[in-house]
């Protein structure tokens, strides 16, 4: 529910708990509360302790306390999630629970993150949940703009807007708190300035004498809600006054003794102030706080800055001398920072570090890194001052908050330098370990290097980590060699030390410099030692790692049988982890396995989860690669309607992309899009080593079909080596194309190499058989079919056509539209019948074949190579199923006819 302040959203909660009360439904309330000084989760934390006692689960317990990775973090705090959504179903019963959340617009950022996660997991559960917020303060707050979005997508939530009274109502209402009736001039005027809000109405109406009500209403009504207040505070008592101007300032609800001690008086004589303040109508009759958050910001607002400070100041006093003083950091440090700079800043800094630890540890990483922040800008010794801003970009990570985290690490790190602080320098470079941005590589090198030359040349933890990430960076650079060679040294290093940190750094960049084809087998090793690493440590995430990396490895190499035999253990460490991330990994590894299989329904699902939680997390990671997989899955089956046909839409400025987008737009029949994509996608050379082989497989069926001599003889030139594999990404397998030789034979056909386009297309057949791959064995028969076609020598014809019609069978069998088109048309060819349609390019050449021009001056006339003019012939012929350019003029001459 949403509505301006005062409009009546409270009122309306209450209502609904009244209603559930009688049909016997459980009711808990929790509530926000303008107040920076309350703990992390304080809206959940509140309704579950009504419901019994303070049932909050505790940080789990780490495997490692010094190397808590942020998959590590996340898995704890998804899992306390769990717990809490567990018991708060479990607390519905049979009779059903409601719980009213109220005030969101000052929830914390943790707390909005669970209440998105309940909300998608309630399942058929007897539990209906009320969110109240002032909608006419979303903008500033960009955690409730973000969980409002998430919140929309819901099929189970629905949104209520509360807006004014009529002025019928407000007649109504004025009515009932005057005691009489007023006049129609007047309940127009305070319709008006009220605009229907209740709030409003009532105050505005209280402020009214007798007088007022029979006089000009343009000049009886109050300039507005705040001057109604403040006239109403001004009635009261000087002490009276003291006492609930210091009680604005400290929060929502009072603590008796606490504003006693504030105010310099006894309890006895605060709550005397408090009866006066209730029945002036400032303080709630029922509970010791303001009748209303708009009439504590009004008095709030009265109160001048030296006051606020030394109330402040004198509140954190009296809470660091209470005893458990330690247990209240968050409001501790609230107060402190708010009392500076009256107040002490080595108190405030230092309340407010230990309120952000004890943040991170209940996983309230967003409230955690704002307190490093105000902590730092407190204090003037560097040293502390580069730590409180390591603490600060830790926590940003924690909360995939990456701009903040990023600006956060090159402040700390200037301080560092500025300092000559090698140790320091190191920390602040570390945070962002593992995170592998191609926007942050290049600082990331240079931060590396910096700090390796300011620690002491000798074996450490902190030297492997350094020289781990090094090598990553240096591989995103282009510079195989030296990522290949630091990447050794740190793993070396780390097995000397045979510490588990260490080793954890540099087995998963030794991964990622290898996921090149060339290091298939090396990470498959990788993964066995980091699964055995993860069971030996008790480490989920570690073993998860292992596991993904075995599966991709398998994947390389053709073993789809042991890829598919590990989903289990993938499935078993995801289970117990229930992270989303992990539950991505295992629904892309299942879909692999769905596509090369040629189940595309239950690809399909997987490649629909996949996407979903990438949305969810706001994970461009875990986007791109769903969106890279639903692209091929509709390369295979066809594309259904336009909106299906741009899953890349979006993704246009990352150039490693522009093969698989010129894919996309050449199998949607978008021609020249695929054309003017196809000509800008970045040389294979210049491509990391885990797109070497998707990329080549891609480039070489766009070449074949755009008569690209270059580049087949570049893609082909970089595949070979690697025949025997199959053609996937080494690091994140999303799917496979097959036998790599079924491109390499492609490129050689058309590269005018037919007998050794033969030899590679029938060893990718019987690879792809072997494996289990039948989409890809039937795509790879229909080449080979149409190389033999190509190739005529006796019995290449008649083999030609029983592969064809193997192809055509498997495609309508497994629903892959685009093979059953090309193979039919293929078949049609083979027995001489009237062809399929040419692409636009190949009508316009053959028309000019048609007109006896050679394949110079076609090439002259069309602005393209004479070696592409020839490929384009050729490919007519192919189509046509001709042997003479003859036949093709004899063709173009008929269908002008």
């Amino acid at each position: 529910m949403a509505g301006e302040p005062g409009i009546g959203k409270t009122r309306l909660a209450e209502e609904a708990t009244r209603m559930a009360a009688a049909l016997g439904m459980a009711r808990t309330w929790g509530r926000a509360v303008d107040d920076e000084g309350s703990p992390p989760f304080w809206p959940f934390r509140t309704a579950l302790r009504s419901l019994s006692g303070d049932p909050w689960p505790s940080p789990a317990e780490r495997p490692e306390p010094g190397a808590a990775t942020p998959e590590v973090r996340a898995q704890e705090r998804f899992r306390v999630f769990e717990v809490v959504t567990s018991y708060l179903r479990s607390a519905a019963g049979d009779s059903g629970l409601l719980v009213v959340l109220d005030d969101l617009q000052w929830a914390d950022a943790s707390s909005l993150r669970l209440l998105v996660h309940l909300v998608r997991t309630i399942g058929d559960a007897r539990l209906a949940v009320i969110g109240t917020y002032r909608d006419t303060e979303v903008g500033l707050r960009h955690a409730l703009q973000q969980a409002l979005g998430d919140l929309a997508r819901e099929p189970t939530v629905s949104r209520l807007r509360l807006v004014g009274l009529t002025e019928a109502q407000v007649a109504e209402q004025l009515t009932a708190v005057t005691g009489a009736p007023v006049t129609a001039e007047l309940t127009t005027a305070i319709s008006r300035r009220s605009q229907g809000n209740p709030f409003y109405v009532r105050e505005l109406a209280g402020a009214l004498g007798e007088a007022d009500r029979r006089a000009d209403p343009a000049h009886a009504l109050p300039a507005g809600v705040r001057d109604a207040v403040r006239t109403r505070l001004a009635k009261l008592g000087d002490a009276t006054q003291v006492v609930v101007s210091a009680a604005a300032v400290l929060g929502t609800a009072v603590d008796v003794a606490a504003l006693a001690h504030v105010v310099g008086t006894e309890p006895a004589e605060v709550l005397a102030a408090l009866d006066e303040a209730t029945v002036a109508g400032v303080m709630h009759p029922d509970r010791c706080e303001f009748l209303h958050d708009l009439v504590r910001d009004a008095a709030r607002s009265e109160v001048p800055r030296a006051t606020r400070l030394s109330v402040h100041l004198r509140m954190a006093e009296y809470l660091q001398r209470r005893p458990g003083a330690e247990a209240r950091p968050a409001e501790l440090a609230h107060h402190w920072l708010e009392s500076v700079p009256l107040g002490d800043p080595g108190q405030a800094s230092r309340w407010a570090e230990r309120a952000a630890r004890v943040a991170s540890e209940q996983f309230a990483w967003d409230e955690a890194a704002d307190l490093y922040r105000r902590a730092a800008a407190v204090v003037d010794e560097p040293g502390r001052l580069c730590d409180l801003l390591i603490a600060q970009a830790t926590e940003h990570l924690h909360a995939h908050q990456m701009g903040s985290a990023k600006e956060t690490v090159l402040a700390a790190s200037r301080l560092a330098r500025s300092l000559g602080d090698g140790t320091r320098l190191a920390r602040a470079t570390l945070v962002l370990e593992g995170v592998n941005d191609l926007t942050w590589s290049a600082d990331e090198r240079s931060l590396c290097e910096e700090a390796l030359t300011l620690l002491p040349d000798e074996d450490s933890t902190v030297r492997v980590r350094l020289l781990a990430q090094l090598s990553v960076d240096h591989l995103v650079g282009q510079d195989p060699a030296t990522s290949g060679e630091l990447s050794g040294t740190a793993l070396a290093m780390a097995e000397r030390l045979a510490d588990p940190v260490a080793l954890h750094s540099a087995l998963h960049a030794r991964q990622i410099i290898r996921s090149g084809p060339d290091g298939v087998h090396e990470r498959l090793e990788l993964g066995d030692r980091f699964i055995a690493h993860g069971i030996s440590r008790r480490d989920d995430a570690a073993e998860m790692w292992g596991r993904l990396w075995r599966f991709d490895a398998l994947v390389q190499l053709g073993d789809l049988g042991g890829a598919e035999a590990g989903l289990g253990g993938i499935s078993a460490v995801v289970h117990r982890m229930r992270l989303p991330l992990a539950f991505w990994h295992l629904a892309r590894c299942r879909g692999a396995i769905a596509i090369v299989r040629g189940r595309f329904t239950d690809a399909r699902s997987y490649g629909e989860q996949t996407l979903a939680l990438a949305r969810r997390g706001d994970h461009l990671g875990g986007l791109l690669p769903a969106q890279g997989y639903l692209a091929m899955l509709g390369m295979l089956t066809g594309f259904h309607g336009e909106e299906d046909s741009h899953p890349l839409d979006g993704w246009d400025h990352l150039q490693s992309l522009h093969g698989l987008i010129a894919m996309v737009h050449w199998y949607a029949g978008r021609e020249e899009q695929a054309r003017r994509t196809y000509a800008t996608a970045k040389a294979i050379d210049e491509l990391p080593g885990f797109l070497l082989m998707p990329a080549a497989a891609g480039l070489i069926e766009l070449a074949d079909a755009f008569g690209d001599r270059p580049m087949l003889d570049s893609a082909y030139r970089s595949l070979a080596p690697y025949a025997d594999l199959f053609c996937c990404g080494g690091a994140g397998v999303i799917a496979t194309t097959g036998s790599a030789h079924a491109p390499l034979g492609v490129a050689a056909a058309a590269l005018g190499r037919l007998d050794e386009g033969v030899r590679h297309l029938r060893r990718a057949i019987e690879a792809d058989d072997d494996a289990g791959a039948p989409p890809f064995a039937a795509l790879a028969r229909y080449d080979l079919a149409r190389t033999l076609a190509r190739r005529r020598r006796p019995g290449d014809r008649d083999e030609a056509a029983a592969l064809t019609a193997q192809a055509v069978a498997t495609a309508r069998e497994l629903g892959m539209a685009p093979l059953l088109d090309r193979a039919g048309k293929l078949a049609q060819a083979l027995r001489g019948e009237a062809p399929g349609p040419l692409t636009r390019r190949e009508r316009e050449i053959a028309a000019l074949v048609a007109q006896g021009l050679t394949n110079r001056q076609i090439g002259a006339a069309v602005h393209i190579s004479e070696r592409t003019a020839e490929n384009h012939v050729q490919h007519i012929l192919t189509k046509l199923g001709f042997t003479t350019r003859a036949q093709i003029a004899t063709w173009v001459a008929r269908c002008e006819g």
